[in-house]
């Protein structure tokens, strides 16, 4: 999905879960706090082992696993769409993005805290007065360029010791979905710049007083999922794209994921999202996610004319034909796709004229959205679910049922009560 110009995707909205060790309290005393005065007035217990983790070694070789999403986590990172770069990022100078994350944000605090990452300044002043009703949201003044938390954070990784959870966390060498690769090669990239992303992505973890381990390789949070126990799944088109790791095949991309969040197996699906080309190149995050281990939502169409039910088919294939790691055949939950969306001329036009040639991606009219749900994000007990609305309603609501069987009676599933209506005014931010 292009992070910059869509909206479907409520859990590239909203970062990574935060899994922190059960023995260690932290409180921020202050949302007012700056960066550095965060710091100081965090309190943490550290557990007593927490000496025995060696950040040179590989995560699995000292017991760390990446744990499923639908784990019970302390809260929820996301990033507040406000910086230097907006205008030529999102639409009407982000307003309309800045209005559906602090939407989804509150959804998201009615069941676990949320941490929402803002520039010093203005943009956090700002993202404090967008909260002031919320109390479950704490902001947090960590620079940065662009709000797409999931995907240039830290994927966190956690033991078991001694009957305590112990985590740490994995800083991906984020590279902007390849943007390097791509200028190169001619091909648009998401923006020219993106070092405060990169690194808000360790501090996201040295804030929180976890180890870091860093990644020798280019990736995003979105373009991998984990049940829990082992299992990743991913898709070829993009962690094989030239743009990302060329230097390493397949197999050499496996074994890095592996040793770094813990793993015995990669399920590798075909492809992505239609539409979700432009920068992303195909996030899995957007197609397939586990539910919890041994089942997995995926998006679906039954319309044999749209090229996103060939991707329905050959992913199922996939998923019909493989094990997970503990040897199981995988349940699959079609979850429909609302009717393809496309941007409109004048969600293009609301994208300041120049991103074009400052090097920011094209915003460009007629092109197809990713539209899905697979990207809700699952808190502690409950859904949040993207919902479009207009043509889509009744397909909307078809996907509340559908997550709402799946997940079960200890999830809410609700989208009167806690999903997230994105309007047709709000399902493309850049355009």
């Amino acid at each position: 999905m292009d992070r910059s110009t869509t909206a479907p995707k409520s859990q590239a909205l909203v970062g990574r879960p935060v899994h922190l060790s059960q023995s260690r309290q932290h409180t921020f005393r202050n949302r007012n706090l700056g960066l550095d005065r965060v710091r100081a007035s965090t309190r943490f217990v550290v557990n007593a082992v927490a000496a025995e983790i060696d950040t040179s070694k590989s995560p699995k070789s000292q017991g760390f696993t990446m744990p499923g999403e639908f784990e019970p986590h302390e809260g929820c990172w996301m990033g507040w769409p406000e910086s230097d770069d907006s205008k030529y990022l999102w639409r009407e100078g982000g307003e309309p993005a800045r209005q559906a994350y602090a939407n989804v944000a509150k959804a998201i605090s009615q069941f676990e805290p949320l941490y929402m990452l803002a520039n010093p300044g203005e943009p956090a002043a700002n993202a404090r007065k967008a909260f002031a009703d919320a109390p479950n949201v704490t902001v947090l003044e960590v620079p940065i360029n662009d709000g797409w938390t999931r995907d240039w954070g830290p994927s966190c990784v956690a033991r078991d010791v001694d009957g305590k959870r112990q985590v740490a966390g994995v800083h991906w060498d984020y590279d902007c979905y390849g943007a390097p690769g791509k200028i190169a090669a001619g091909r648009p990239a998401m923006m020219p710049n993106w070092d405060k992303d990169f690194e808000a992505g360790r501090t996201l973890l040295t804030m929180n007083g976890l180890p870091v381990f860093e990644a020798p390789i280019h990736l995003e949070g979105g373009s991998i999922h984990s049940d829990g126990q082992g299992t990743l799944v991913v898709t070829e088109e993009c962690l094989l794209d030239p743009s990302r790791n060329p230097h390493l095949d397949k197999d050499g991309i496996e074994n890095v994921l592996k040793e770094y969040l813990g793993l015995e197996k990669v399920i590798w699906l075909w492809r992505g999202m239609e539409g979700d080309t432009e920068v992303v190149n195909g996030h899995v995050d957007n197609m397939c996610c586990f539910i919890r281990p041994g089942v997995v939502a995926l998006a679906w169409s039954d319309n044999e004319d749209d090229p996103q039910h060939e991707v329905g088919m050959r992913n199922l294939e996939i998923l019909n034909n493989t094990t997970d790691a503990k040897g199981r055949k995988l349940e699959v939950v079609k979850v429909h796709c609302p009717p393809p969306l496309f941007r409109t001329y004048r969600e293009a036009a609301g994208v300041d004229p120049e991103h074009i040639t400052k090097g920011y991606c094209p915003r460009l009219p007629g092109v197809r959205m990713p539209a899905t749900y697979i990207n809700h994000y699952c808190a502690n007990g409950g859904v949040v679910v993207p919902q479009f609305g207009g043509a889509a309603a009744e397909m909307d609501a078809r996907a509340i049922e559908t997550l709402q069987e799946a997940y079960g009676p200890g999830y809410k599933v609700d989208v009167a009560s806690f999903a997230v209506q994105l309007r047709p005014s709000h399902r493309d931010f850049g355009g």
